[in-house]
């Protein structure tokens, strides 16, 4: 493996080694990485890259954030979940990332000059993240792809590969060549939208004071016209605002918040489960539950009933 070609694997062994992940070469320029937290555990890694791969990551559950500190995305967070995938370049980017219990990630580290023999022809046409990427430019740049099934089969297939042996390699890279070649189709598309303009820090702060406002009352949330008009900024900046410092909408960072809180309150027991459920917002039970079910695969009495002692 040559100087320029290790960039994957050095990137793999050295900096992403997280959550207990490992990288597994498969050839020059390409390898996977599986990571993963116990359900019954937090994780929490300070990085700092200098090289980059490109990552092709897809969360098959939990959740992992990153909160960035230096580089392109500096004072930006970007928050993973279940079903989500991105193209992620981090050259010269330091932070934090914390991940919960029962997160597990799968990625595809393909070093730039790899991409660059099979996009030589649309050379032209790239967007500037990736183009940037091939051309070892050191700027950061993250691609949110759509949440897509047959996506989620194939990093499924790759985990549960029965093959062995020589044979169980050429299947891996042959699967992840097909994601990659499913993620760059969708990050190519001629529809694709544009990127979303930067936002000045004075909007970051009114971005940052919405949150506050938001979460003020759990149980009487405002509507998005109302939280646009109390933070003091539009409310269409308000939704791409949001989503570029938070990772994600507005109420569904609502709602992952209540959930999260939910669970750290059933853990300590020192509430029950209808208490908590009112404690968060939620008027009815059985809609709590339900909620509380589908981000944590558990009702919440079985999960405080397997906490207690």
């Amino acid at each position: 493996m040559n100087h320029k070609q290790d960039t994957a694997a050095f990137a793999a062994s050295n900096v992403y080694r997280m959550a207990g992940g490992s990288a597994l070469p498969l050839k020059p320029g390409l390898a996977l990485q599986f990571a993963q937290v116990p359900a019954s555990a937090c994780f929490r890694k300070e990085f700092a890259i200098d090289r980059s791969p490109v990552i092709f990551g897809f969360m098959l559950a939990g959740l992992n954030c990153c909160h960035y500190a230096d580089g392109a995305l500096r004072h930006t967070r970007c928050v993973h979940t279940g079903g989500s995938n991105r193209i992620t370049y981090l050259p010269e980017t330091s932070g934090v990332l914390d991940c919960k219990g029962g997160m597990q990630r799968l990625s595809i580290l393909v070093a730039p000059e790899f991409l660059e023999g099979y996009l030589e022809q649309e050379r032209a046409k790239l967007p500037t993240g990736l183009a940037g990427a091939i051309n070892g430019k050191d700027v950061a740049f993250q691609w949110t792809g759509r949440q897509c099934p047959q996506k989620m089969r194939i990093v499924a297939d790759i985990l549960g590969a029965a093959y062995a042996g020589p044979l169980r390699k050429m299947h891996l890279e042959a699967r992840a060549l097909e994601l990659i070649g499913m993620q760059l189709s969708e990050y190519l598309a001629l529809d694709a939208p544009r990127p979303l303009p930067r936002l000045a820090a004075s909007d970051v702060s009114r971005v940052r004071d919405a949150r506050e406002i938001l979460l003020q009352d759990m149980e009487n949330p405002p509507s998005m016209t109302q939280l646009a008009r109390m933070a003091g900024i539009n409310e269409k900046k308000l939704k791409y605002g949001f989503k570029q410092v938070f990772g994600m909408p507005v109420f569904e960072y609502f709602r992952n918040y209540r959930l999260e809180m939910a669970r750290d309150l059933l853990a300590s027991g020192i509430m029950s489960v209808t208490e908590v459920g009112v404690h968060i917002g939620y008027q009815s039970l059985s809609h709590f539950s339900e909620e509380f079910r589908k981000k944590f695969g558990v009702t919440p009495k079985k999960f405080q009933g397997g906490r207690q002692p």
